[in-house]
Protein backbone atom coordinates (compact mmCIF):
# COMPACT_ATOMS: atom_id res chain seq x y z
CA UNK A 1 0.00 0.00 0.00
CA UNK A 2 1.42 3.40 -0.97
CA UNK A 3 2.26 5.82 1.81
CA UNK A 4 1.00 9.47 1.76
CA UNK A 5 4.54 10.66 1.04
CA UNK A 6 4.81 8.41 -2.01
CA UNK A 7 1.42 9.53 -3.29
CA UNK A 8 2.42 13.20 -2.94
CA UNK A 9 5.69 12.56 -4.78
CA UNK A 10 3.81 10.83 -7.61
CA UNK A 11 1.43 13.77 -7.89
CA UNK A 12 4.36 16.21 -8.12
CA UNK A 13 5.85 14.11 -10.92
CA UNK A 14 2.53 14.12 -12.77
CA UNK A 15 2.05 17.86 -12.39
CA UNK A 16 5.60 18.87 -13.19
CA UNK A 17 5.39 18.38 -17.02
CA UNK A 18 2.03 20.15 -17.15
CA UNK A 19 3.37 23.24 -15.39
CA UNK A 20 6.42 23.32 -17.66
CA UNK A 21 4.56 22.99 -20.96
CA UNK A 22 3.06 26.51 -21.04
CA UNK A 23 6.47 27.93 -20.25
CA UNK A 24 8.00 25.95 -23.11
CA UNK A 25 5.32 27.22 -25.47
CA UNK A 26 6.10 30.81 -24.55
CA UNK A 27 9.82 30.24 -25.05
CA UNK A 28 9.26 28.68 -28.49
CA UNK A 29 6.98 31.57 -29.47
CA UNK A 30 9.53 34.14 -28.36
CA UNK A 31 12.26 32.35 -30.31
CA UNK A 32 10.14 32.54 -33.48
CA UNK A 33 9.56 36.26 -32.88
CA UNK A 34 13.20 37.00 -32.19
CA UNK A 35 14.45 37.29 -35.84
CA UNK A 36 11.63 39.64 -36.84
CA UNK A 37 12.11 41.69 -33.67
CA UNK A 38 15.84 41.97 -34.34
CA UNK A 39 15.22 43.15 -37.92
CA UNK A 40 12.66 45.73 -36.76
CA UNK A 41 15.12 47.06 -34.19
CA UNK A 42 17.98 47.12 -36.70
CA UNK A 43 16.17 48.74 -39.64
CA UNK A 44 13.42 50.77 -37.92
CA UNK A 45 14.07 51.65 -34.29
CA UNK A 46 17.82 52.26 -34.57
CA UNK A 47 17.54 54.55 -37.66
CA UNK A 48 14.67 56.42 -36.01
CA UNK A 49 16.76 56.96 -32.88
CA UNK A 50 19.66 58.16 -35.06
CA UNK A 51 17.29 60.56 -36.86
CA UNK A 52 16.16 62.01 -33.53
CA UNK A 53 19.79 62.53 -32.52
CA UNK A 54 20.68 64.07 -35.89
CA UNK A 55 17.72 66.46 -35.65
CA UNK A 56 19.53 68.24 -32.83
CA UNK A 57 22.75 68.51 -34.83
CA UNK A 58 23.95 70.25 -37.97
CA UNK A 59 25.52 68.06 -40.65
CA UNK A 60 26.19 68.59 -44.36
CA UNK A 61 26.61 64.88 -45.13
CA UNK A 62 30.39 65.14 -45.69
CA UNK A 63 32.06 66.84 -42.74
CA UNK A 64 32.96 64.61 -39.78
CA UNK A 65 31.88 67.40 -37.43
CA UNK A 66 28.25 67.40 -36.28
CA UNK A 67 27.88 70.40 -33.96
CA UNK A 68 24.99 70.37 -31.48
CA UNK A 69 22.43 73.06 -32.36
CA UNK A 70 19.61 72.13 -29.99
CA UNK A 71 16.13 73.08 -31.24
CA UNK A 72 17.39 75.29 -34.07
CA UNK A 73 16.46 72.73 -36.76
CA UNK A 74 12.94 72.43 -35.39
CA UNK A 75 12.58 76.23 -35.40
CA UNK A 76 13.53 76.23 -39.09
CA UNK A 77 11.00 73.51 -39.85
CA UNK A 78 8.15 75.27 -38.04
CA UNK A 79 8.93 78.39 -40.09
CA UNK A 80 9.16 76.50 -43.40
CA UNK A 81 5.99 77.23 -45.41
CA UNK A 82 6.87 74.64 -48.07
CA UNK A 83 6.94 71.85 -45.48
CA UNK A 84 3.53 72.77 -44.06
CA UNK A 85 2.12 73.16 -47.58
CA UNK A 86 3.35 69.64 -48.28
CA UNK A 87 1.68 68.38 -45.07
CA UNK A 88 -1.63 69.82 -46.28
CA UNK A 89 -1.20 68.21 -49.71
CA UNK A 90 -0.39 64.79 -48.28
CA UNK A 91 -3.43 64.99 -46.01
CA UNK A 92 -5.55 65.41 -49.14
CA UNK A 93 -3.84 62.36 -50.66
CA UNK A 94 -4.54 60.40 -47.48
CA UNK A 95 -8.24 61.28 -47.39
CA UNK A 96 -8.68 60.49 -51.09
CA UNK A 97 -6.84 57.17 -50.77
CA UNK A 98 -8.71 56.23 -47.59
CA UNK A 99 -12.26 57.03 -48.67
CA UNK A 100 -12.37 57.01 -52.47
CA UNK A 101 -9.64 54.42 -53.05
CA UNK A 102 -11.05 51.92 -50.56
CA UNK A 103 -14.63 52.49 -51.76
CA UNK A 104 -13.53 51.63 -55.32
CA UNK A 105 -11.62 48.56 -54.08
CA UNK A 106 -14.64 47.33 -52.12
CA UNK A 107 -16.99 47.93 -55.06
CA UNK A 108 -14.74 46.01 -57.44
CA UNK A 109 -14.35 43.16 -54.94
CA UNK A 110 -18.13 42.83 -54.52
CA UNK A 111 -18.65 42.89 -58.30
CA UNK A 112 -16.03 40.19 -58.90
CA UNK A 113 -17.33 38.12 -55.97
CA UNK A 114 -20.81 38.03 -57.52
CA UNK A 115 -19.58 37.47 -61.08
CA UNK A 116 -20.25 33.98 -62.39
CA UNK A 117 -17.99 34.20 -65.43
CA UNK A 118 -14.48 35.48 -66.09
CA UNK A 119 -13.84 35.95 -62.37
CA UNK A 120 -10.17 35.01 -62.74
CA UNK A 121 -9.75 37.49 -65.60
CA UNK A 122 -11.18 40.42 -63.63
CA UNK A 123 -9.23 39.41 -60.51
CA UNK A 124 -6.00 39.55 -62.49
CA UNK A 125 -6.91 42.69 -64.45
CA UNK A 126 -7.78 44.70 -61.34
CA UNK A 127 -4.57 43.72 -59.57
CA UNK A 128 -2.22 44.33 -62.54
CA UNK A 129 -1.55 48.06 -61.81
CA UNK A 130 0.04 47.13 -58.48
CA UNK A 131 2.74 44.96 -60.05
CA UNK A 132 4.36 47.79 -62.07
CA UNK A 133 7.07 50.00 -60.65
CA UNK A 134 6.28 53.54 -59.58
CA UNK A 135 8.49 54.94 -62.35
CA UNK A 136 6.60 53.05 -65.05
CA UNK A 137 3.27 54.17 -63.62
CA UNK A 138 4.47 57.79 -63.47
CA UNK A 139 5.76 57.78 -67.05
CA UNK A 140 2.59 56.14 -68.35
CA UNK A 141 0.22 58.56 -66.62
CA UNK A 142 2.45 61.48 -67.55
CA UNK A 143 1.90 60.54 -71.19
CA UNK A 144 -1.85 60.15 -70.61
CA UNK A 145 -2.01 63.62 -69.04
CA UNK A 146 0.17 65.26 -71.71
CA UNK A 147 -1.78 68.39 -72.84
CA UNK A 148 -1.15 68.22 -76.64
CA UNK A 149 -0.78 64.51 -77.55
CA UNK A 150 -2.04 62.82 -74.35
CA UNK A 151 -4.80 60.27 -74.80
CA UNK A 152 -7.13 61.97 -72.29
CA UNK A 153 -7.31 65.27 -74.17
CA UNK A 154 -7.40 63.49 -77.55
CA UNK A 155 -10.30 61.35 -76.31
CA UNK A 156 -12.17 64.49 -75.26
CA UNK A 157 -11.62 65.95 -78.74
CA UNK A 158 -12.79 62.76 -80.44
CA UNK A 159 -16.15 62.86 -78.62
CA UNK A 160 -16.65 66.59 -79.23
CA UNK A 161 -15.67 67.90 -75.81
CA UNK A 162 -12.78 70.13 -76.88
CA UNK A 163 -13.73 72.65 -74.23
CA UNK A 164 -12.83 70.20 -71.45
CA UNK A 165 -9.20 69.84 -72.54
CA UNK A 166 -6.89 70.72 -69.68
CA UNK A 167 -3.25 70.95 -68.73
CA UNK A 168 -3.81 68.25 -66.14
CA UNK A 169 -0.40 68.40 -64.45
CA UNK A 170 0.48 72.04 -65.21
CA UNK A 171 -2.68 73.68 -63.87
CA UNK A 172 -2.34 74.38 -60.11
CA UNK A 173 -6.06 73.73 -59.65
CA UNK A 174 -5.92 70.27 -61.28
CA UNK A 175 -2.42 68.95 -60.56
CA UNK A 176 -3.12 67.60 -57.06
CA UNK A 177 -6.29 65.80 -58.17
CA UNK A 178 -4.55 64.36 -61.24
CA UNK A 179 -1.76 62.88 -59.13
CA UNK A 180 -4.35 61.54 -56.66
CA UNK A 181 -6.15 59.72 -59.49
CA UNK A 182 -2.88 58.07 -60.46
CA UNK A 183 -2.22 57.06 -56.86
CA UNK A 184 -5.69 55.53 -56.42
CA UNK A 185 -5.40 53.62 -59.72
CA UNK A 186 -2.00 52.26 -58.71
CA UNK A 187 -3.02 51.08 -55.22
CA UNK A 188 -6.60 49.89 -55.60
CA UNK A 189 -5.52 46.31 -56.43
CA UNK A 190 -4.10 45.72 -52.95
CA UNK A 191 -7.35 46.63 -51.20
CA UNK A 192 -9.33 44.73 -53.85
CA UNK A 193 -7.53 41.46 -53.09
CA UNK A 194 -8.02 41.78 -49.32
CA UNK A 195 -11.70 42.74 -49.61
CA UNK A 196 -12.28 39.84 -52.02
CA UNK A 197 -10.67 37.41 -49.55
CA UNK A 198 -12.90 38.80 -46.79
CA UNK A 199 -16.04 38.36 -48.90
CA UNK A 200 -15.17 34.75 -49.68
CA UNK A 201 -14.96 33.96 -45.95
CA UNK A 202 -18.58 35.01 -45.29
CA UNK A 203 -20.79 31.89 -44.91
CA UNK A 204 -23.41 31.62 -47.66
CA UNK A 205 -25.94 30.40 -45.07
CA UNK A 206 -26.12 33.89 -43.58
CA UNK A 207 -27.16 35.38 -46.94
CA UNK A 208 -29.74 32.60 -47.37
CA UNK A 209 -31.15 33.30 -43.91
CA UNK A 210 -31.30 37.03 -44.70
CA UNK A 211 -33.13 36.27 -47.95
CA UNK A 212 -35.68 34.14 -46.09
CA UNK A 213 -36.25 37.07 -43.73
CA UNK A 214 -36.99 39.29 -46.72
CA UNK A 215 -33.79 41.36 -46.55
CA UNK A 216 -32.90 43.31 -49.66
CA UNK A 217 -29.46 44.11 -51.06
CA UNK A 218 -28.72 47.08 -48.78
CA UNK A 219 -29.90 45.22 -45.66
CA UNK A 220 -27.70 42.23 -46.57
CA UNK A 221 -24.71 44.50 -47.00
CA UNK A 222 -25.34 46.38 -43.77
CA UNK A 223 -26.14 43.46 -41.47
CA UNK A 224 -24.22 40.57 -43.06
CA UNK A 225 -21.41 41.78 -45.33
CA UNK A 226 -20.17 44.84 -43.50
CA UNK A 227 -19.82 43.29 -39.98
CA UNK A 228 -17.64 40.54 -41.48
CA UNK A 229 -15.51 43.08 -43.36
CA UNK A 230 -14.76 45.36 -40.40
CA UNK A 231 -11.44 43.62 -39.52
CA UNK A 232 -10.39 43.64 -43.19
CA UNK A 233 -11.42 47.27 -43.53
CA UNK A 234 -9.25 48.13 -40.53
CA UNK A 235 -6.16 46.65 -42.13
CA UNK A 236 -6.87 48.00 -45.62
CA UNK A 237 -7.74 51.46 -44.30
CA UNK A 238 -4.66 51.72 -42.14
CA UNK A 239 -2.29 50.52 -44.85
CA UNK A 240 -3.85 52.70 -47.55
CA UNK A 241 -3.77 55.75 -45.30
CA UNK A 242 -0.13 55.25 -44.38
CA UNK A 243 0.73 54.49 -48.02
CA UNK A 244 -0.94 57.68 -49.21
CA UNK A 245 0.79 59.78 -46.56
CA UNK A 246 4.18 58.36 -47.57
CA UNK A 247 3.67 58.94 -51.30
CA UNK A 248 6.94 59.86 -53.01
CA UNK A 249 7.78 58.20 -56.32
CA UNK A 250 4.51 59.00 -58.09
CA UNK A 251 4.79 62.70 -57.25
CA UNK A 252 8.48 62.88 -58.11
CA UNK A 253 8.00 61.34 -61.56
CA UNK A 254 4.78 63.15 -62.48
CA UNK A 255 5.32 66.70 -61.17
CA UNK A 256 8.36 66.79 -58.84
CA UNK A 257 6.17 68.79 -56.46
CA UNK A 258 5.03 71.38 -59.01
CA UNK A 259 3.57 73.51 -60.36
CA UNK A 260 4.95 75.74 -57.65
CA UNK A 261 4.46 73.63 -54.53
CA UNK A 262 0.89 72.54 -55.28
CA UNK A 263 1.74 68.81 -55.31
CA UNK A 264 4.70 68.89 -52.92
CA UNK A 265 4.66 66.15 -50.25
CA UNK A 266 6.74 65.82 -47.04
CA UNK A 267 8.81 62.89 -48.26
CA UNK A 268 9.91 64.92 -51.30
CA UNK A 269 10.71 67.96 -49.13
CA UNK A 270 12.80 65.78 -46.81
CA UNK A 271 14.60 64.22 -49.79
CA UNK A 272 15.37 67.65 -51.24
CA UNK A 273 16.62 69.04 -47.93
CA UNK A 274 18.93 66.06 -47.39
CA UNK A 275 20.27 65.20 -50.83
CA UNK A 276 20.01 68.51 -52.69
CA UNK A 277 20.47 71.20 -50.01
CA UNK A 278 22.68 68.92 -47.82
CA UNK A 279 20.92 70.06 -44.65
CA UNK A 280 20.62 66.67 -42.99
CA UNK A 281 19.79 68.10 -39.56
CA UNK A 282 16.76 69.96 -40.91
CA UNK A 283 15.73 66.88 -42.92
CA UNK A 284 16.00 64.75 -39.78
CA UNK A 285 13.81 67.21 -37.84
CA UNK A 286 11.22 67.06 -40.63
CA UNK A 287 11.37 63.25 -40.55
CA UNK A 288 10.78 63.18 -36.79
CA UNK A 289 7.76 65.51 -37.03
CA UNK A 290 6.31 63.65 -40.01
CA UNK A 291 6.93 60.23 -38.45
CA UNK A 292 5.27 61.33 -35.21
CA UNK A 293 2.23 62.54 -37.16
CA UNK A 294 1.98 59.15 -38.93
CA UNK A 295 2.15 57.23 -35.66
CA UNK A 296 -0.48 59.51 -34.09
CA UNK A 297 -2.88 59.06 -37.04
CA UNK A 298 -2.38 55.28 -37.01
CA UNK A 299 -3.14 55.08 -33.27
CA UNK A 300 -6.25 57.25 -33.66
CA UNK A 301 -7.55 55.15 -36.55
CA UNK A 302 -6.90 51.87 -34.72
CA UNK A 303 -8.61 53.19 -31.59
CA UNK A 304 -11.70 54.36 -33.48
CA UNK A 305 -11.95 51.11 -35.45
CA UNK A 306 -11.58 48.91 -32.36
CA UNK A 307 -14.24 50.93 -30.54
CA UNK A 308 -16.57 50.50 -33.51
CA UNK A 309 -15.86 46.75 -33.67
CA UNK A 310 -16.68 46.32 -29.97
CA UNK A 311 -19.90 48.32 -30.32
Amino acid sequence: MATPTAVAAARRQDLAPRTRRPYRKHVVGLLFLLPATALICLFTLVPFAQAILLSFQEWDGISPDTPWVGLENYERVFGDQVFWESMKNVLVFGLIGFFIGNAISLGMAMAVHKARRARSFFRTAYYIPGVFSVVVIGLMWGWLYEPSVGIINRLLVSIGLEGLQQNWLGDPALALGSVAVTFVWYHWGFGFILFLAGLQDIPAEQYEAASLDGARAWAKFRYVTWPHLVPVTTIVGLLSLLGALQIFGTVQVLTNGGPGYHTMVPTLVIYTEAFTSHRYGVAAAMSVIFGGALVLLALIQLGLTQRRSRS
